[in-house]
């Protein structure tokens, strides 16, 4: 079980430190700030951002998951279906310590193809590679 009261810094006993701006500044400062945040505090952007970037995957790939049980499509920040889109952009392998979730997400997938094929952004080749 994950401890939602800690952060992904604690979890992992990884501390960044303040980030080294050169670049994508908004990305790196969100993921920055999100990585010290007690998980249960994350909003729904800094999840997808975090997923986005590989970051702390292990914590918070069931959090995700758990979001799209109740709405598959949810509208984070750019379009409907953006989280599923970023969780679909993931390899496999990206789920090696989320094997439950990983069925869980698959389950989601399936029982909701139809509506997801509806969705502009989400190709039919990111669908195939999860069911």
């Amino acid at each position: 079980m994950i401890d939602i009261n800690k952060s992904i810094e604690e979890l992992e006993n990884d501390y960044w430190g303040e980030p080294k701006l050169n670049s994508y500044v908004i990305i790196i400062t969100t993921c920055h700030k999100a990585r010290q945040k007690p998980l249960k505090f994350l909003s729904n952007e800094e999840i997808r951002c975090l997923i986005r970037q590989k970051i702390g995957l292990r914590f918070i790939l069931p959090i995700a998951v758990d979001i799209l049980k109740n709405e598959p499509l949810i509208d984070i920040t750019y379009f409907e279906g953006d989280l599923l889109l970023t969780l679909l952009r993931l390899d496999i392998k990206d789920w090696e310590h989320n094997q439950d979730e990983l069925k869980h997400f698959t389950v989601i997938i399936q029982s909701n193809r139809s509506l997801i094929e509806k969705c502009e952004e989400i190709t039919s080749r990111l669908i195939e590679k999860y069911v």
